[in-house]
C-alpha cells in the first residue's frame, strides 16, 4: 500500500537524521555505528511493528554460495583490476594510512577486527544498504534499480578522509554492496561479504602490506 505524503516525508527525516548520526560529535568509533544499529532496529520496529524491512532473512547453502562468489568477485575485481586503475587515473593511490598504526601489533589487530565486523560490517550494511534501502523505497513508494547509486554516494562521503581515489573506490564498492542488496534482499549476504573484505584489508595493513593498494596498471 503506498504511503501518503506525510509518512514518505517522515520516512525521509529517519533517513537523514541515520546519516547525519554518522558525524554526531558525541561518539567516536567504534560506539558511532553501535548508535547507529540501535537507531535503525528501533526506528524500523517502531514505525514498522517489525524488522523484515531490514531483510535479515536465513542463511541457507544457496545464500552461502552467493556469498563465497560475490566475495571472490569483488575481491579480484576491485584489487587487481579498480584499485590499479584508480590509481593511474588520479595518478596516486587511495590515502589508507589511517590503519598503518596496527602493522606489526596483534592486539590492536585482534581489536579492530572486532571493532570494524562491528562498525563497517554490521553498522554501515544496515545503514548504508538495508535501512536507506528501506527508507528510499517508503519515499518513492516502490523498489527501484536507482537506490543502488543513491546508497553509494552516501556510503562513499563519510570516507572523504581517504582522497580522491579512496573516495571512488567506495563509492564503486557502494555500487556492488548495494546491487548485492538489491539483487539477493538479504543483509546477511552483505554483512559478511563486507566484512570479509575489510578483514582482508586490515590483515595485510597488520602485516605491513599496505603498499599492495598501491598497484598501478
Amino acid at each position: 500500500m503506498a504511503l501518503g505524503p506525510s509518512q514518505r516525508f517522515l520516512s525521509l527525516i529517519f533517513l537523514l537524521i541515520g546519516l547525519l548520526l554518522v558525524y554526531n560529535p558525541l561518539t567516536k568509533f567504534p560506539y558511532t555505528f553501535c548508535v547507529i544499529i540501535v537507531y535503525v532496529l528501533a526506528v524500523t520496529w517502531l514505525s514498522k511493528n517489525t524488522l523484515k524491512p531490514l531483510k535479515f532473512k536465513k542463511l541457507n547453502l544457496k545464500a552461502l554460495k552467493v556469498i563465497l562468489i560475490c566475495y571472490v568477485i569483488l575481491e579480484v575485481m576491485m584489487d587487481f583490476v579498480f584499485q590499479p586503475v584508480i590509481n593511474r587515473i588520479f595518478n596516486e593511490p587511495a590515502d589508507y594510512s589511517a590503519f598503518s598504526f596496527i602493522e606489526g601489533n596483534k592486539m590492536l589487530y585482534l581489536t579492530w577486527l572486532l571493532y570494524m565486523w562491528v562498525s563497517a560490517a554490521i553498522g554501515e550494511e544496515l545503514l548504508f544498504r538495508a535501512f536507506a534501502f528501506s527508507q528510499l523505497r517508503d519515499v518513492f513508494n516502490k523498489r527501484h534499480w536507482v537506490f543502488v547509486p543513491i546508497s553509494a554516494v552516501l556510503f562513499s562521503i563519510p570516507h572523504l578522509y581517504q582522497g580522491t581515489a579512496g573516495l571512488t573506490m567506495t563509492f564503486l564498492f557502494g555500487l556492488f554492496f548495494g546491487y548485492i542488496f538489491y539483487r539477493f534482499r538479504n543483509i546477511w549476504i552483505n554483512i559478511i561479504v563486507h566484512g570479509l573484505i575489510d578483514t582482508v584489508f586490515l590483515t595485510l595493513s597488520y602485516l605491513g602490506y599496505l603498499e599492495f593498494y598501491s598497484l598501478i596498471w
